[in-house]
């Protein structure tokens, strides 16, 4: 929409709105910038438009109707700075030419709102990298504006009755932040006024939508979970992941989270919980613990710490002491078992658990670097060494540090106080710096028993080698022949238990490598066992290459979430999505827009870099059902073809099962 000579207003006033370009959507209205004439001069302003041939059949459209100016009504009493104003509303002629509102059928709905003079989040974020504290504090200070006004419209202080005001679509794209640095909440067209609405109409963003969106509610928990999404956008600078899952996992294995321990990572990531009620119901005060840890953590020890709490590879354990420059000859003789008087109730053979030694104990004789072969024995008549097995097999080393799964739960001072004496109450854990002290220790202390354990082992098969020849030759030739035999060789001694990806610190004191996101589960983000999913909803491997998810009418038939290519002339539209050789078929519509300009375009689904499975020419009218095997495949690429021509393609309900 470019055209200047396109005016919308009032029955009364048809032509009061001038409209200049198309700035966006919102569920299935218009954004549009435009101006209004007041004493001989211009004024710029944001109306959003619903026309009644975007609805399916009159009945929605009055339906829509009501509870827009119902909505739109309630909004003109918020007045306060983060919240964009809102000027009017109106039902009257759709988009016309000056003077011909009167020739034209069909109605449509407007709300008209101020013009916020800014970037809108996505835009600003792209202007800045975080690597100064001045940055971090500018996102620090844009979030905790928008969590001030989303909790006081959740109060229900907005309006004179004291009902909630419930923004339903947060998203980059609809927060604006102006040259002083205000930002401020735009394009309310779409938000509920109560405290749990419901309706049939499904229109979100993808990765900001709570789980509950999808089953058409919109609550003050979606838009705080929305909220925690734009928190990990602007400080990770990437599009927030589409389950709450991943989002929460992705958010704590940022540098500036993954350094804390669990319960803090817990409380900070309880925002992305999947049940409304488990997530923090204050904003500005889930704030307060984001900004002590961003804005206090500079970029090079958040690196620095990242990288100490990774385990070292098993060349140079960190709880033993560095080796000599010369390396000591290896001794003619198993070495004396040092006095060890925590070891007289453990057995050598039994797995030795590391018990909990103070700072201060005596780490006793210096021991062998526990990754060095054990000391020969002496060459004995009949006598079999045990097998040599390494006295500690540290965990692999991960490329980065991966937290476990995060299950969120109400954190402390959040929501209600957790009754006393339950699971949740627990003690507050050591500082890092203790566990790192004490790690060493018991590393230290672990590998002094491994080798004592070893020489007692070989002290003991010494004396029951020369017991048994003792006891054969008393015993005559019957024994003497048994003797011959070969003895069994006695079990290895007992090795120190490799630690667990699930141990809560490393030796160092860090925590420990976890299991990556697809060790928990697979790439797609589906549960193993899910036998259908909505590729709508699943993370592409890149990003969604051009492709929308939003509502759709492919031959009068409205769908609420599909994917939809806009016509490019010079370039493809195409995504992919990881399949795991998990699902077998795949079943979609595609189809033209029918408010396209254009009605034709070239779709294909194609398997593994295969030939296309399904290539067709799709025409506006003439929706094509198909289903594609996907068995056994690794990767899903959808592509529209490039071309002037083009209309808008739209893939929907797009389902694969297993």
């Amino acid at each position: 929409m470019t055209s200047r000579n396109l005016h919308i207003g009032p029955d009364a006033a048809a032509d009061r709105y001038r409209l200049l370009r198309s700035i966006g959507r919102g569920g299935e209205a218009v954004l549009y910038l435009a101006e209004i004439e007041l004493a001989g001069g211009s004024e710029p302003v944001v109306v959003k438009v619903l026309d009644s041939k975007s609805t399916i059949t009159p009945d929605v459209f009055d339906r829509i109707s009501q509870k827009w100016n119902e909505q739109a009504e309630l909004l003109r009493f918020v007045h306060r700075p983060g919240v964009v104003g809102v000027r009017e509303h109106f039902e009257g002629p759709p988009i016309h030419r000056p003077g011909e509102s009167s020739t034209l059928t069909g109605r449509a709905l407007v709300l008209v709102m101020n013009h916020v003079d800014g970037l809108d989040l996505r835009d600003w974020r792209a202007e800045r990298t975080l690597a100064t504290a001045a940055e971090r504090r500018e996102v620090m200070r844009t979030l905790e504006q928008l969590a001030e006004v989303l909790d006081w419209l959740h109060s229900g202080k907005a309006t004179p009755s004291g009902r909630q005001v419930i923004h339903g679509d947060l998203s980059p794209g609809n927060v604006m932040v102006d040259a002083h640095g205000q930002a401020t909440l735009v394009d309310f067209g779409l938000s509920k006024l109560t405290a749990d609405h419901q309706t049939a109409e499904v229109w979100f963003t993808q990765g900001y939508a709570a789980p509950e969106v999808f089953e058409g509610k919109r609550t003050p928990g979606a838009d705080r979970y929305a909220f925690g999404a734009l928190a990990y956008f602007l400080l990770s600078g990437e599009s927030p992941p589409a389950t709450p899952e991943l989002l929460a996992q992705a958010l704590v294995r940022l540098p500036q989270f993954a350094v804390l321990d669990a319960e803090q990572r817990a409380r900070i990531a309880s925002i992305y919980a999947a049940d409304p009620l488990k997530r923090p119901v204050n904003l500005a005060g889930w704030m307060k613990d984001v900004r002590r840890v961003v804005v206090s953590t500079t970029t090079s020890t958040s690196q620095r710490v990242v990288r100490d709490s990774v385990p070292l590879p098993p060349a140079s354990p960190p709880a033993v002491p560095p080796a000599p420059a010369a390396a000591p000859p290896k001794p003619a003789a198993p070495p004396q078992q040092p006095q060890q008087p925590q070891q007289s109730s453990q057995s050598p053979a039994a797995p030795v658990a590391a018990p909990a030694v103070p700072a201060s104990a005596p780490a006793g004789p210096p021991a062998q670097p526990v990754h060095a072969p054990p000391p020969a024995q002496p060459a004995q008549p009949g006598y079999a060494p045990p097998p040599t097995e390494p006295a500690y097999a540290p965990p692999p080393v991960q490329p980065a540090y991966t937290p476990p799964p995060v299950r969120a739960s109400v954190p402390q001072g959040y929501g209600p106080a957790p009754v006393a004496g339950s699971p949740t109450e627990a003690a507050p854990p050591p500082s890092p710096r203790k566990k790192r002290r004490t790690g060493l220790v018991l590393a230290a202390v672990l590998a002094v028993l491994v080798v004592a354990g070893g020489a007692a082992v070989g002290v003991k098969l010494l004396g029951d080698k020369k017991d048994a020849d003792g006891a054969n030759t008393a015993s005559g030739g019957d024994k003497a022949a048994s003797s011959s035999a070969p003895e069994s060789p006695s079990p290895p001694p007992a090795t120190a238990p490799t630690p667990t990806p699930s141990s809560s610190a490393s030796a160092s004191g860090g925590p420990t490598a976890q299991p990556t996101a697809t060790g928990s589960q697979p790439p797609s983000g589906v549960a193993p066992g899910v036998n259908a999913a909505d590729l709508t909803v699943m993370s592409p491997v890149k990003d969604l290459g051009g492709f929308e998810v939003r509502p759709a009418k492919i031959d009068t038939k409205q769908y609420g979430a599909a994917f939809v290519a806009e016509r490019r002339c010079y370039t493809d539209t195409y995504t992919e999505f990881d399949l795991n050789r998990e699902w077998k078929k795949l079943d979609f519509i595609v189809g033209i827009d029918d408010g396209s300009t254009n009605e034709k375009g070239r779709v294909s689904f194609s398997l593994d870099g295969q030939p296309a499975a399904f290539s067709e020419l799709v025409e506006l009218g003439k929706p094509i059902t198909h289903t594609v095997d996907v068995s056994g495949a690794l990767r899903l690429r959808i592509k529209v073809d490039k071309g002037c021509d083009n209309g808008t393609v739209v893939i929907a309900t797009p389902q694969l099962s297993r």
